[in-house]
């Protein structure tokens, strides 16, 4: 191995010798490029980091202003659902009330009803007692017919 050693000494020494100042100059070279791409790459990731960061903070506005549009929704929904409770309190406020109305005058028609359903049999039976006593009155006038005519038969005979 020694041996290898020193033959890529010699091989450096030999290189160093014939190219030195080329490879000296192309070192430079290399280090100024290689300084400039960590430079681009440096400003690369900062414009990167800076996107992302006005990236974030873009969607956290926007997670903001959801979560508020949200609240919202919820706090609206919530006065809905107390406004329909209140109309369906009225609605059966409403619909009880008429009900007992037309309940009471329901009865008063009937109560009505049923007095001019009396009054009305009264009259009925009014006429029909007036109707049996003339009934009775012509069953007597009949009674005198029969007699009369009885009497004329006897007389004709």
């Amino acid at each position: 191995m020694n041996n290898v050693d020193n033959q890529h000494k010699n091989l450096s020494r030999i290189k160093e010798i014939l190219f030195g100042e080329e490879l000296q100059g192309l070192d430079a070279h290399l280090t100024e490029l290689r300084e400039e791409l960590i430079v681009i790459i440096e400003n690369q990731v900062k414009t990167i980091e800076e996107k992302l960061k006005a990236q974030e903070t873009a969607f956290e506005k926007q997670i903001e202003i959801l979560r508020q549009q949200l609240t919202q929704e919820e706090h609206r929904r919530k006065e809905l659902e107390k406004a329909l409770q209140e109309v369906r309190k009225q609605l059966e406020t409403f619909v009880e009330t008429k009900a007992k109305q037309y309940n009471n005058k329901l009865k008063k028609q009937t109560g009505q009803q049923n007095t001019q359903n009396k009054a009305a049999l009264e009259a009925l039976k009014t006429e029909l007692l007036k109707s049996i006593q003339k009934l009775d009155e012509t069953k007597l006038n009949k009674t005198e017919i029969t007699e009369l005519f009885g009497l004329m038969i006897q007389k004709l005979k």
